[in-house]
């Protein structure tokens, strides 16, 4: 988990990048949705997103499928799993599926149900060591 220091810088820049696709509050959308922009989710979603720089589930969103992106904030609901590098639950956000992130942070009153895979960086020792005994060998 990391500290909320680090985080709120992390949130602060993806929702301060312009966002190039937002899914209104209104709206209800259907099918599988792919790109490298931003995109923030107000209204409802059924399917996959995978969106390279990020993804915003606003407070009213809801999202069946699944998320792929570097950073994801979850301010409403999602039913699916969630890969990615950063992974934000806010307190009102609510994630029912399996997370496969290296850093999470769940807000006090966020809710989530399922499995989480952390996985971390290698320390920085063993890649050395093992590249020294690879060059010996």
């Amino acid at each position: 988990m990391r500290n909320s220091k680090s985080k709120s810088k992390s949130d602060h820049s993806i929702e301060s990048q312009p966002i190039d696709t937002v899914i209104g509050t209104d709206i209800l959308f259907k099918g599988d949705i792919r790109g490298e922009s931003i995109i923030r989710v107000d209204g409802t979603v059924e399917g996959n997103l995978s969106l390279s720089k990020g993804i915003v589930v606003g407070e009213k969103a809801k999202v069946t499928g699944n998320l792929k992106s570097d950073r994801i904030i979850i301010y409403g609901s999602i039913s699916g799993d969630i890969e990615c590098k950063e992974l934000n639950i806010k307190s009102s956000g609510t994630v029912n599926g399996n997370i496969q992130a290296d850093n999470v942070e769940i807000e006090m009153g966020g809710k989530y149900n399922g499995n989480l895979s952390m996985q971390p960086s290698p320390p920085l020792h063993r890649q050395k060591t093992k590249k020294t005994a690879e060059s010996n060998g």
